[in-house]
């Protein structure tokens, strides 16, 4: 019940712009790229992948309190808040990636095929690791400085793992013989970036 009264509240003290802004490119490059032909696998591939990035850092700004300076007496746990906060700005980056992915699939030549579930994977850890680079970052910086603080370590963890080449290379393709074994990892590193976020979030009062 406390959640349920809580959650209007959040919805509009959350500054939605950047999700939203994210979200609306997320899905017009995956209805235009291409725009008059068949949108080939490997465009979806890439343009997916951007989104989740995107996607995640735009997450970020979901989870920034304006007031928290100022709401260290307030009668209802800071840390619950700050879930509340990720949750929405998760959900709703994840809905925004589906609505994309469903249309770049829509578009896909006939025999296309995307594999969904392993770039779903990679899709949920950018957005998970958005908003725990953005909730750390709002214990040393304020306001929308910690959201540009926290997009900036996302970019930072992304460009690097796209340096490290390898058979085990975070972004291979599904032909590459090792896709399976990534996804694993994939899957694997996201409850170690969730329960990094709950310790980011965890003495906050």
């Amino acid at each position: 019940m406390l959640v349920m009264q809580l959650i209007r509240p959040i919805v509009r003290a959350i500054d939605w712009i950047p999700l939203a802004v994210a979200g609306t490119l997320a899905v017009m490059m995956a209805s235009l790229v291409e725009a008059g032909s068949a949108l080939s696998v490997g465009t979806a591939f890439t343009l997916l992948r951007m989104m989740g990035v995107m996607l995640g850092a735009a997450a970020g700004f979901a989870v920034i309190d304006e007031m928290a300076a100022s709401t260290g007496a307030a009668p209802v746990s800071r840390r619950l808040l700050q879930w509340l906060r990720c949750g929405l700005g998760g959900l709703t980056a994840g809905l925004s990636w589906g609505t994309a992915c469903a249309i770049a699939a829509a578009r896909l030549p006939q025999g296309g095929q995307l594999k969904v579930a392993g770039m779903a994977a990679e899709a949920a850890v950018c957005v998970a690791i958005g908003l725990l680079t953005a909730s750390a970052a709002g214990r040393a910086h304020h306001g929308r400085a910690a959201a540009l603080a926290g997009m900036g370590g996302l970019l930072v963890i992304a460009s690097v793992s796209l340096v490290l080449r390898g058979p085990y290379w975070p972004w291979l393709y599904p032909d590459e013989e090792n896709w399976e074994v990534v996804h694993y990892g994939w899957l694997a590193v996201l409850p170690l970036v969730l329960a990094a976020l709950h310790r980011a979030n965890r003495d906050l009062r």
